[in-house]
Order: C-alpha cells, then structure tokens, then sequence
C-alpha cells in the first residue's frame, strides 16, 4: 500500500473545557479569554470542545508564555509546532492516542496494514502534516522568540546562544498522551 493509496475514516477527538483544562494546563477563564481575543475557535452549537491539534496548541502556548514569550508570539509557535506534537503523540504513544473501532483482531489487523507502508503516512494524516520535515522536536527560547528545531545541534545551541527556556517537543505530545482521558483518534477499519 503506498502512501497514496491511504484513506483513512476517523473521528477526532473532542474534549471539553474541563479536560482542556487537566491535559493543558489551561485555566478555564483562560480559555475563555483566549477566545474573546480570536486566539481560540469560537464555540460552535453553544458547546466548547476542543480537538487534539487544539489540546497541542494550549498546552505549548502555557509553556511558552511561561518562559516569557509573548501571547502573539506564543500562538504562532504553537500553531507551527501542534501538528508535530499531535504526531509524537501518535507515534510514541499509540496505545493511549490511537483507537480502531471493532475487535481487537481487527484493530490490529487494520494498525498492521496501516503500518506496512513503514513511513508513517497514516500518522501524518491525522497529524495533518505533508511530511516528517514539520515534525520538531525542540523550541528553543532566545530573546522573547520561540525558534523551532528539527534536532538540537551544535549549531542551533552553541556559545553564542543564550537561550531563556528549552522544550522538549515530543515531552509535550507524552504529557497530553499520558493526561488525555481517552484516544485522540478513533480509526474507522474498512469493511471486508
């Protein structure tokens, strides 16, 4: 199967205000600020919830802020890097973020397939990335500005470099697998 040949059926996710709160660290009248100012989707159907790419983006946006990033600064980072992190998450946790609906056979039958294409493909999918290169692992944090990396090298941390704050990417996707009360996705296997 290559990667073109992939269709994936899913749900995503959603999670209250409440759970946001828990896997973000995202204080409700938080959230609801962060709202009024357009930094957050409006509710729709007079219910807030939250998808998984939302969760990354809060909690990245908490952790920068408290490093010293500035709120529109911190949102633009947030925005660049949550696809990476909804991937990690994925990837490194794919019994805590990944659901498939039937049997356990069935599941892991159809995980199987999905994974032999061995690039994956499915996982950027749901992380609505285009490739590995928006995947980052790091933000380093210098003058108030979040840059973010692939690796951290020598170049991208050497002397000159007076960094206020480093995240660890993928330790972000490991918090919101580890707090998330249920899958972030919901695989719909074909029918045979």
């Amino acid at each position: 199967m290559s990667s073109a040949q992939i269709s994936l059926r899913y749900r995503e996710g959603q999670f209250t205000p409440s759970e946001t709160a828990a896997i973000t660290g995202t204080p409700l009248h938080l959230q609801r600020d962060w709202r009024s100012q357009g930094l957050l989707r409006a509710r729709e159907g007079g219910r807030a919830s939250f998808t998984p790419r939302e969760l990354a983006e809060m909690r990245l946006m908490m952790r920068l802020r408290s490093l010293g990033v500035s709120l529109p600064d911190a949102k633009r980072a947030a925005v660049e890097a949550a696809p990476g992190v909804v991937f990690a998450a994925l990837a490194d946790h794919q019994m805590r973020t990944l659901a498939v609906d039937g049997t356990a056979e069935e599941a892991a039958a159809y995980i199987g397939t999905l994974e032999d294409t061995g690039d994956h493909t499915y996982m950027l999918i749901l992380a609505e990335l285009d490739g590995m290169d928006q995947v980052y692992r790091h933000a380093v944090i210098e003058d108030g500005e979040c840059r973010l990396l692939h690796a951290l090298s020598e170049d991208a941390a050497d002397e000159t470099v007076e960094a206020a704050g480093l995240i660890n990417l993928w330790a972000v996707a490991a918090a919101i697998a580890k707090l998330s009360p249920r899958p972030l996705f919901t695989l719909v296997a074909p029918k045979r």
